[in-house]
């Protein structure tokens, strides 16, 4: 069971990452930015030429995999979201059903016959079981973006630098 700290603590961590997100991808697409503004082909294409362009087109890669993963991320909310929507109806109508007392949502004022109230179990548990393997995909679907976002900036951040520092030395 869930504690005040431990849902004080799960939020700051949820807002830090999402902090985090945006600004790792506020900084890829200023490095796209930048790139693009200054990145002039000439005719015949030098080494810090092709450099230059593979890095963009490898941080470009890193800016649509940040927000893809951003979209995954909200996806994951919003499939937990209503998990544990159910969870916690199923749990409340499962505490009335066994301390006998009336059946009625106090949010809604709908009330539930014994019998209706196991049918409606039954029906949050199917909904419980449906909803866990598209939270594990898009959780999974968020990681390997997460990955791939991260191994492309620090890839074309690394281009950048050798496009640099070759277009002094050759």
């Amino acid at each position: 069971m869930a504690t005040d700290r431990s849902d004080k603590l799960h939020f700051e961590w949820r807002a830090s990452t999402e902090k985090f997100d945006y600004f790792v991808l506020g900084i890829i697409c200023a490095l796209c930015a930048f790139i693009g503004q200054a990145y002039k082909p000439h005719g015949s294409m030098s080494i810090s030429d092709a450099l230059e362009l593979i890095s963009l087109l490898v941080l470009v890669l890193a800016a649509i995999s940040g927000f893809k993963r951003l979209e995954q991320t909200i996806l994951v909310s919003a499939v937990n979201s209503q998990r544990l929507h159910a969870l916690e109806a199923k749990g409340g109508m499962v505490e009335k059903m066994q301390s006998g007392l009336s059946l009625i949502n106090a949010a809604t004022g709908d009330f539930y016959s014994p019998e209706q109230a196991v049918v409606r179990v039954q029906k949050l548990d199917k909904k419980i079981k449906l909803l866990e393997e598209p939270l594990q995909k898009h959780k999974q679907m968020a990681l390997i973006y997460y990955k791939r976002r991260n191994l492309s900036a620090l890839i074309g951040f690394l281009l950048l630098i050798a496009a640099r520092i070759s277009s002094v030395y050759l």
